[in-house]
């Protein structure tokens, strides 16, 4: 993977490390954010306790269940933390720029390694892993352990993997005749025919992620090698390097018709959808009130919750649809757990996230409603049966790409940058053209200020 002139570990060093908060980039340095920041830790390590930080998924609870199970069979706490998307990042960051040891095991999401890793806020577990033959590394989803990898480092142990699969009403579906959505051209049909449909009131024709920042930028990915683009010029995949030419592409032909994809499904959505991320989402299809939803797989053991979904049994799943012709590159997500570089705790870390990845804890972890991380769980045949849509996301994961979404350390304020120019297209403030040229725009001089390659 391509090295940049000056790495961000130095950058942290010298300068401050760039938080993105709220959708704002604030060059922030360590003694400024000890003094002003919200979020100072100043709570030190604890023997005997295994803190863990990590986002407000669905599966916080789980987390927590096996945390109770491993202190029943070790004597150790774990104390889990979870926060929304934004601010699990930001307080995260600020675990490396106060070089604090509040937290012990860090779950980063798949955009966020190159930005830890080079920052030095997570120790590279390579060593460990070469090390620990019980974890059973090659057992992990191969489009997803690629995601742990940075620069011949180890940034975490790849615990939870996310898919986007098409969610579609098969009740709906059947009593029209209609196939599952084979491509994107199917998708948009089936979400016309259902919109304003006099036999079906009150049903929308899909949900979408339409909310400023993150959710619009990160579904800007989701879709764009689907219409065979790309976001860099070395970004694609088969790619041996997605990082040696970052020259942007955000303005392409491909970027612009997925830009002008959403805002033609807008007239297939429901009211307040330029709100919509992605709990929203998910509400709105489990209430009942749409055909079709690409949604993370980590969100549908929710919709088989009759206390959670009224759509518990009249829904299916399909892989994420590309253009007729093009092979489907299925949205690639989640969660890797690594371990706090500042830790006072780093064994015991390192047991925890172990114990809790492999064997029959991850196996609860999963019928709890967790998400699979191996081989051996998507071909567990139990598994398959409670979980069906577990056959979905192992063909997903045969085609997915690591870099669907880039992971270097810029990569959150690049996602923010795309969302925010797409949200205001959106909202009809500027045409999709002119959003997309500003984004480009924004996203090359944040690029060449990095000293990245980009012609």
């Amino acid at each position: 993977m391509t090295q940049r002139p000056m790495s961000r570990r130095s950058l942290l060093k010298n300068a401050g490390i760039t938080a993105a908060t709220a959708g704002t980039a604030m060059a922030v340095g360590p003694s400024a954010l000890a003094t002003k920041s919200p979020y100072f830790f100043t709570r030190r390590q604890t023997t005997g306790t295994i803190r863990v930080i990590m986002i407000a998924d669905p599966w916080v609870d789980t987390l927590t269940t096996l945390g109770a199970d491993y202190e029943a069979a070790t004597g150790i706490k774990v104390e889990v933390e979870s926060f929304p998307y934004d601010q699990t990042h930001q307080r995260e960051i600020l675990l490396g720029t106060q070089q604090s040891d509040s937290s012990d095991v860090i779950c980063l999401d798949s955009p966020w390694v190159g930005e830890f890793a080079e920052a030095g806020i997570v120790e590279d577990l390579k060593p460990r892993v070469d090390a620990s033959p019980d974890l059973m590394w090659d057992d992990f989803i191969p489009s997803y352990k690629a995601v742990s990898d940075w620069n011949g480092t180890t940034v975490g142990v790849p615990f939870a993997p996310y898919y986007v699969l098409t969610h579609y009403r098969k009740d709906l579906l059947d009593a029209e005749g209609i196939a599952a959505p084979a491509n994107l051209d199917e998708w948009k049909t089936i979400a016309r025919t259902f919109t304003n449909n006099a036999k079906y009131p009150g049903i929308s024709g899909v949900v979408m992620n339409n909310a400023r920042g993150a959710p619009v930028g990160q579904a800007w990915f989701e879709y764009l090698f689907n219409v065979g683009g790309k976001p860099f010029e070395s970004a694609f995949p088969g790619s041996p390097d997605a990082y040696s030419n970052v020259t942007p592409l955000i303005n392409s032909p491909e970027g612009l018709m997925v830009a002008d994809l959403f805002m033609e499904m807008l007239q297939y959505e429901p009211a307040g959808a330029l709100n919509m991320a992605w709990d929203e989402r998910a509400q709105a299809f489990a209430s009942g009130t749409a055909a079709l939803m690409s949604e993370w797989s980590a969100r549908t053991p929710l919709l088989v919750d009759p206390n959670r979904s009224q759509i518990a049994d009249k829904f299916a799943t399909t892989t994420f649809p590309a253009l007729p012709g093009l092979t489907a590159v299925p949205p690639l997500g989640g969660w890797v757990l690594g371990i706090n570089a500042y830790s006072a705790n780093k064994d015991a870390a390192w047991e925890f996230i172990k114990w809790v990845s492999t064997g029959e804890p991850h196996k609860k972890f999963i019928t709890l409603g967790g998400p699979p991380a191996r081989l051996s769980e998507l071909a567990d045949a139990s598994l398959v049966e409670q979980f069906p849509w577990f056959t979905t996301i192992a063909a997903s994961a045969e085609t997915a790409y690591p870099d669907c979404r880039p992971r270097i350390p810029e990569s959150f304020q690049v996602i923010d940058t795309i969302g925010n120019a797409l949200s205001e297209a959106l909202a009809g403030s500027i045409s999709t053209s002119d959003a997309l040229n500003r984004a480009n725009d924004d996203v090359r001089t944040l690029l060449e200020q990095s000293g990245y390659s980009v012609s």
